[in-house]
């Protein structure tokens, strides 16, 4: 039986009951709490992390001024009702956890009834519910207020809410939260990209600045990117976004005051929004590459449940970073994560090295025994890199340890329990392995519970972002890299991927520590030959740019040889800054040959 409560006819809380009703929940019991893992919560809040910063600074200092002394309690959720921070007393705090109004829980509708959070997403409006007019039964002590945060584009990110002990909200709490929306709707919309000048719109001169102006964001030739709703109900315009501001504001019938403010530089502006929004907990391990951001979604949602991951990859492409990255987001982020490089232990010492041995248990064996990478791992996380190259022999004694959740030591009788989260990597086609027979198809089909693959560096969307992200990591002073070298670096192959740039751009910065700008002229000779080389290959790389087709490549019959070739004299000539010798030296072409192609070009005079 639903309790009797008194709506006005068809009103939102009517709807919103119903909605309850046929979701099969039940008003006397206590509903289910939905709650996101440690890591599932950080990816939630690095995602809107720009409008957890601008709660912080907006909304919390007012609601500290007016509820410093009450039982009340400031909550953020992002777009899907999950709780991402709150503020407030401590000791109410403890009363909402009894009801899982807590970070990491879900409340929408469907899961807890009707409550400002969940309902106010529904309806895209701001809404207070007070004492029994919540759908369950448990959650009638308290009184919310709550109103959804709009970005730029229109599109629900967050709800902001407040919470209290008490049994009404009058119409000054609801005021105050909307306010509160307001203020930090207006400082994201000063945050897009290309925002150059921000003008704010009132009937009123002493409303210009009152935090319910209307706000418009125009780049730097006048034309309107965005606006507040405010603004739109004051200019009456179906489609503010693309109009020139100024033969807006001319063609107003309503008088209207406003005044205009430039903001920081579009290109810095840029660049902020672009690094406190496109990246997620996995933003320390890419810089906007889609297939990394994919395999780290889906790794972070399963590495507290208990399922093997298989993480596949050339060397150097960054698995170790990854796994550690992994670590640090699970939830046994306080255990042991142990690394075992499979391929880097000798074939007759690998079982004794991961399932340990009792003393005595072979000739040089340690006299007290030893524990074992695998028990070295308990309660944490096994990494098994290169778990191609393990010998059969070990291959079954691991299958053992996944199946049965135990390891028993070499010369014991004795097995002993093992809680391990175990995640394996190889650059090897494991399935061409298990059909060679040098891999058992059994324990693949146990490893591979998630199997993640990561791109080459030479396939990465965020390439140049990374160069420069490593670069910084090792520069000395403030030195930027040269647009030419950053393109040639984006064009090399990479076959040693990460590892082989980072160990590349370590040693250059020690060698240019005084040197205000990278350049290709630079880099060490041997690294500096296969950069240009491999780059120049790229596009024609079955061409073997030696002397003789220099000298000859006029008389070749195909068409394009002969602009290929001197396209890749001039792409190294330019490249060395102009020094014939290097180019001569990286071409494997005499000098003397240079000169006189460099003068048919027209390149040199004499």
């Amino acid at each position: 039986m639903m309790q009797h409560v008194q709506f006005s006819a068809g009103d939102w809380l009517t709807s919103s009951w119903d909605r309850c009703h046929q979701a099969g929940l039940k008003q006397r019991r206590q509903p289910e709490n939905i709650i996101m893992s440690s890591a599932e919560l950080k990816a939630r809040k690095w995602s809107v992390n720009p409008l957890i910063q601008a709660v912080e600074n907006y909304a919390v200092p007012l609601f500290n001024q007016m509820f410093a002394h009450s039982d009340s309690r400031l909550i953020l959720t992002d777009h899907d009702g999950v709780i991402l921070a709150s503020w407030g007393q401590p000791r109410f705090k403890e009363r909402l956890t009894q009801i899982a109004l807590d970070n990491g829980v879900c409340w929408q509708e469907s899961l807890k009834g009707t409550n400002a959070i969940g309902t106010a997403i529904v309806e895209a409006r701001p809404l207070t519910i007070i004492g029994n007019q919540h759908y369950v039964h448990q959650h009638q002590f308290i009184s919310c207020s709550a109103s959804p945060v709009f970005n730029h584009q229109g599109q629900l990110i967050g709800i902001l809410d407040i919470t209290s002990e008490q049994q009404q909200h009058d119409l000054s709490t609801q005021m105050l939260v909307q306010n509160m929306v307001q203020q930090v709707e207006n400082h994201l919309l000063c945050n897009i990209p290309d925002g150059a000048v921000k003008i704010n719109l009132a009937c009123e001169k002493h409303l210009l600045n009152s935090g319910w102006q209307g706000v418009l964001i125009t780049d730097t030739s006048g034309k309107i990117l965005a606006h507040n709703h405010i603004a739109f109900q004051l200019l009456e315009h179906p489609n503010i976004v693309g109009l020139s501001v100024e033969h807006l504001l001319q063609q107003q019938d309503r008088a209207l005051v406003f005044e205009k403010h430039t903001l920081q530089s579009s290109e810095k502006k840029s660049s902020a929004f672009h690094s406190a929004n496109a990246f997620t907990t996995s933003c320390e391990l890419h810089f906007g590459d889609d297939r990394i951001e994919q395999a780290w979604q889906q790794a972070h949602k399963l590495i507290d449940q208990d399922i093997p991951l298989l993480i596949l990859g050339e060397t150097g492409v960054g698995k170790n970073e990854f796994v550690k990255a992994l670590h640090q987001h699970s939830s046994r982020q306080h255990r042991p994560l142990v690394i075992v490089n499979c391929g880097a232990i000798p074939k007759d010492l690998i079982e004794s090295e991961l399932f340990g041995y009792v003393a005595g248990a072979f000739t040089g064996a340690s006299p007290k025994g030893y524990q074992g990478k695998i028990r070295q791992a308990h309660q944490g996380i096994l990494f098994l890199d290169e778990i191609a190259d393990m010998p059969l022999d070990a291959q079954c004694r691991l299958l053992h340890v996944l199946q049965e959740k135990e390891v028993i030591p070499v010369g014991s009788g004795q097995s002993e329990p093992v809680d391990i989260q175990v995640i394996a990597a190889t650059h090897k086609d494991l399935t061409a392995e298990v059909e060679a027979g040098r891999f058992r198809q059994d324990l693949y089909y146990r490893l591979n519970g998630l199997v993640l693959e990561l791109p080459a560096l030479r396939e990465r969307q965020d390439k140049a972002q990374l160069i420069e992200h490593i670069h910084r990591q090792y520069r000395l002073n403030q030195q930027q890299i040269c647009p030419q070298l950053l393109h040639v670096l984006q064009d090399y192959r990479w076959p040693g991927n990460i590892r082989e740039l980072d160990n590349m751009l370590k040693v250059t910065c020690l060698l240019t520590s005084d040197e205000p700008l990278l350049k290709l002229a630079h880099i060490p000779g041997h690294i500096l030959k296969s950069l240009t080389i491999s780059a120049s290959a790229v596009t024609t790389p079955s061409i073997q740019l030696a002397e003789p087709p220099l000298e000859v490549s006029e008389t070749y019959r195909m068409p394009d040889l002969k602009t290929t070739v001197e396209s890749r004299l001039l792409q190294t000539y330019q490249a060395t800054q102009g020094n014939i010798s290097q180019t001569s030296r990286l071409l494997g072409v005499s000098r003397n040959t240079i000169y006189r192609k460099l003068k048919t070009l027209g390149i040199l005079s004499c």
